[in-house]
Order: C-alpha cells, then sequence, then structure tokens
C-alpha cells in the first residue's frame, strides 16, 4: 500500500479480489455465508475498515460504486 512505484500492480490485484467478494455477495450474500452473519463477518469487518482508510491515506483510492455489494456489506458491518 506505501509503494509510490506506479508500475505497482498491487492496487490492480486488490481491486480483483474485491471484484471477486462483489460476486461473492451477490450472488449469495448480504454476508459472506448468506443472510445471517458469522464469525468470518467478524473477522473481516475490521480488515476492510483498515483497507478502507489506508487506501485513502495512501493511494487517494477507495472503494468504488461498482462495487456497491462490497460497500453495503462494510456499511452493515459497521453497525
Amino acid at each position: 500500500m506505501k509503494s509510490k512505484d506506479s508500475s505497482d500492480c498491487t492496487v490492480q490485484a486488490l481491486f480483483d479480489e474485491l471484484k471477486a467478494l462483489e460476486e461473492h455477495l451477490k450472488a449469495h450474500g448480504p454476508y459472506v455465508n448468506g443472510q445471517n452473519v458469522y464469525s468470518v463477518d467478524m473477522s473481516l469487518a475490521p480488515k476492510l475498515y483498515h483497507l478502507e482508510v489506508a487506501l485513502e491515506h495512501f493511494k487517494k483510492w477507495s472503494v468504488t460504486e461498482c462495487l456497491s455489494h462490497v460497500r453495503n456489506y462494510m456499511k452493515q458491518l459497521a453497525r
């Protein structure tokens, strides 16, 4: 995340992983295992929060609107 190298592909790799999460949530959501919150959701919530903060700080990038299921998932877990 801290890399200043413009040829660094970490942002694209991260976006690809978030896109995979988006597709999973779209098909099986609103939570990772379906309709109920499980430990995997509670484990993922702080990681996504830290990701959001770090992306904004280091890359001036945020989870985009095209990842609407991921954004909604993050909002639901923040409640």
